[in-house]
């Protein structure tokens, strides 16, 4: 007998929902599909999308790309981690953040298009927004250099400018070329250890499957966390055990997390803790696996080989 309840609830849900999103009348949205294409998303969801003039873009990366591309006019709305560029915060309404999305919020602001990365949430609000009569398309998340270049010409595709897309991949490709070059000529592959935050006085450090596990060998460095997989709280003889030779944390923490890293007895003893090596980049930039990848990489291999001993 349960079960008729709930379906009625979902009903009621998605019916509240439609009615925040339902401003476009079913007319205008009846001519929009006649100019529509269909896109294929990473989920293997067929959407069918129109022009896209109003964009909510939920995912950093996507902003960063989307403005390269030279579509910036037709987002309406981005969420917190669209730090670059800078005044995406400033120009554009904010979704809040990616992981903690509100559908009524989003639909509030009339997007005719929702364009999440894969791994934006929370999953309900992420359901409830593919419940509304808005298309939504999720982008792929990997943290790869192939994935670099596939999300680039796919969201060309989904914003009709394909040749924009085909000149930011090759301007994408040399830079990496730029990379592959300056690492050869720089073989050394230190342990790093990426640091997200400090829990109850201990490092959340960076295993494999993760960006910062992708970022840090893609520098041409070695993940000194890669034997854990996913994030993981390091305590202080499992530290010892990793053996960084350099700590990398995020810029927007650096200066809370180096004091507390080095009053950390079990840090002090590490050989990063022994230097004070302690690097930082901005987050986005760092993890964001977006058009910027190539530089930031570049940069942080830089940065890693400055903090080694000659």
């Amino acid at each position: 007998m349960r079960q008729p309840r709930l379906l009625d609830r979902r009903q009621f849900h998605r019916a509240a929902i439609m009615a925040i999103a339902g401003t476009c009348p079913l007319s205008a949205m009846a001519a929009g599909i006649g100019d529509a294409g269909r896109i294929t998303d990473c989920r293997g969801r067929s959407v069918t999308i129109g022009p896209a003039r109003r964009i909510a873009s939920i995912g950093g990366t996507i902003t960063e790309t989307l403005y390269a591309l030279g579509a910036a006019d037709r987002i309406v709305a981005v969420d917190i981690t669209s730090t670059w560029p800078a005044q995406a915060l400033r120009e554009k309404k904010s979704l809040g953040y990616m992981r903690a999305i509100s559908a009524e919020g989003v639909l509030s602001l009339r997007p005719d298009l929702i364009l999440a990365m894969n791994d934006a949430g929370p999953p309900t609000a992420m359901d409830q927004l593919v419940a509304s009569p808005v298309p939504v398309v999720f982008v792929e998340s990997t943290p790869s250099t192939d994935a670099i270049r596939d999300r680039t010409r796919f969201l060309a595709r989904v914003v009709g400018a394909q040749a924009a897309g085909e000149a930011l991949s090759a301007a994408i490709d040399a830079r990496f070329s730029a990379l592959a070059t300056w690492r050869a000529a720089h073989p050394r592959t230190p342990r790093i250890l990426f640091v997200m935050r400090m829990t109850n006085g201990h490092p959340l450090a960076a295993g494999s499957g993760t960006a910062a596990d992708a970022v840090i060998r893609l520098a041409g460095a070695t993940n000194a966390g890669a034997g854990m997989q996913g994030y993981k709280i390091v305590e202080d003889e499992a530290l010892l055990t990793l053996r960084p030779d350099i700590v990398l944390t995020m810029a927007q923490d650096a200066a809370s997390l180096r004091a507390a890293l080095l009053a950390d007895p079990g840090f002090r003893l590490t050989p990063a803790g022994q230097k004070g090596a302690i690097i930082a980049m901005e987050g986005e930039r760092l993890l964001g696996f977006g058009p910027r990848t190539p530089d930031a990489a570049l940069d942080l291999a830089r940065m890693i080989d400055a903090a080694m001993p000659a």
